[in-house]
């Protein structure tokens, strides 16, 4: 099998259409998410893989149960299918690199054909549908491993510009032999470029001023207020007293985000909740960000910048309650989830801690 492993919510894509050519003539082929009533396929793929092949290093085949707990973790990465004139041909998909927030702007990519399409340019369609997905979610990097026997996929690799950067001697027993792994790695723009396209004109800075208050006030009041019709004696509470106000400095920190001059996101660090249990955090709270701005990481921006805060305060982590369709948001961030759900004006909510490394 031609397989190999590289290392982001969204709407699905539209399917695309791919004829390849390659020795063993053209096959056409149809790109599209994947979806539940794929998982057989995707399950057929895999184990054989797992039982015959060394692209995947798990010994024994994948249960339907754990395919499905798998297709629901990987329900806002990109999962896609490649499906010939009868039957699924491929999959690929893209994983968190790492698990820690430091990486979200990596990802880990995974492309798995079936045999019978080999050298009929199944994985070429999938990884170049991969690289077009990471540009369109503004990903940086996208890194893997491969096998280093696997002088197909390695070649694969190389002629999408990926470069070997280092590997792995040794590393994995199966069928009865060591193998060894190289690590690849696409840079999707320079540094620069990656700046540039995340936040253009987008600037970060802590409030001062009753006035840059006031235009906090408006992004909470379009988010909150108007759009989650929060009431607004709920919302507006004595942390939002003018910042320059005698003792406010030593008990919250308000941060702005602008697009242009335009204010587009806000959050607060309420610090006299240090010390409260569990942890003794400080307490990150109203963050928003415009509806039609959202996707863009202009909220991990904001957080960045009251986990900063935080830290240079001394502080040891962060805690908050994230409402529960934002939990993904903030797990990509390295926070952890505790306790049951609880209503906050109205809203489901849980607790999260973020422990900050030494």
């Amino acid at each position: 099998m031609i397989s190999q492993r590289c290392s982001t919510a969204s709407a699905p894509q539209a399917p695309t259409a791919v004829t390849d050519h390659t020795d063993s003539g053209p096959l056409e082929v149809l790109i599209r998410d994947a979806r539940a009533d794929d998982l057989p396929a995707i399950q057929r793929i895999l184990n054989r893989e797992i039982i015959e092949g060394v692209a995947h290093w798990d010994e024994w085949p994948w249960s339907d149960a754990r395919r499905r707990e798998w297709f629901e973790q990987h329900r806002d990465e990109v999962m896609i299918v490649a499906v010939g004139p009868d039957s699924v041909a491929g999959f690929a998909y893209l994983s968190p690199y790492r698990g820690k927030s430091g990486y979200r702007f990596t990802r880990e990519c995974s492309i798995y054909v079936d045999p019978a399409f080999h050298r009929r340019g199944v994985a070429r369609s999938l990884l170049a549908e991969l690289i077009e997905r990471a540009r369109e979610r503004q990903l940086h990097s996208l890194v893997g491993w491969i096998e280093a026997g696997n002088e197909a996929s390695r070649a694969l690799a190389r002629e999408f510009g990926f470069n070997e950067v280092g590997g792995e001697r040794e590393t994995g027993y199966k069928h009865g032999r060591w193998l060894d792994t190289v690590e690849v790695q696409l840079l999707l723009q320079s540094a620069e470029e990656f700046e540039r396209l995340v936040a253009p004109g987008f600037r970060v800075f802590t409030i001062e001023t009753s006035a840059q208050l006031a235009e906090a006030i408006t992004v909470r009041r379009a988010v909150f207020i108007e759009e989650q019709q929060v009431p607004e004696d709920e919302e507006i509470d004595d942390y939002d007293a003018d910042p320059a106000s005698p003792g406010m400095s030593e008990r919250v920190v308000h941060v702005l985000g602008r697009l242009d001059g335009r204010p587009v996101a806000t959050a607060r660090l309420l610090l006299d909740h240090a010390g409260e249990p569990p942890h003794g955090y400080p307490h990150i709270g109203r963050v928003a960000v415009l509806a039609a701005l959202r996707g863009r990481h202009y909220g991990e921006r904001i957080m960045e910048a009251l986990h900063g805060e935080a830290r240079r305060r001394g502080h040891g982590g962060i805690t908050l309650a994230a409402q529960e369709h934002a939990l993904p948001f903030y797990e990509r961030l390295g926070y952890v989830a505790r306790g049951g759900l609880f209503l906050d004006a109205g809203i489901e909510h849980r607790w999260m801690d973020l422990a900050f490394e030494s």
